[in-house]
């Protein structure tokens, strides 16, 4: 239940990461290249990598689910 409450405020420093001011001072540059790729664009794809994975590992704890469950009324 804990990480329920914690995923929202994980999500907005994601998408922070992705906007002005954090992205001007740690992705937005072109060298190094990382397999060719610039970093710019392999700050974008490691950012949506990391969403997709506490996404993944909220659907499989099923957290979400079980909040839910107990604010549904009995009866």
């Amino acid at each position: 239940m804990r990480w329920v409450r914690l995923s929202p405020l994980y999500f907005v420093a994601s998408t922070a990461m992705l906007v002005w001011p954090l992205y001007p001072l740690l992705g937005d540059h072109i060298e190094p290249r990382v397999l060719g790729v610039p970093w710019s664009l392999t700050y974008v794809l490691l950012v949506i990598l990391a969403n997709t994975a506490v996404l993944v590992g909220l659907y499989l704890s099923r957290a979400v689910d079980a909040v839910e469950a107990e604010d549904e009324p009995r009866g």
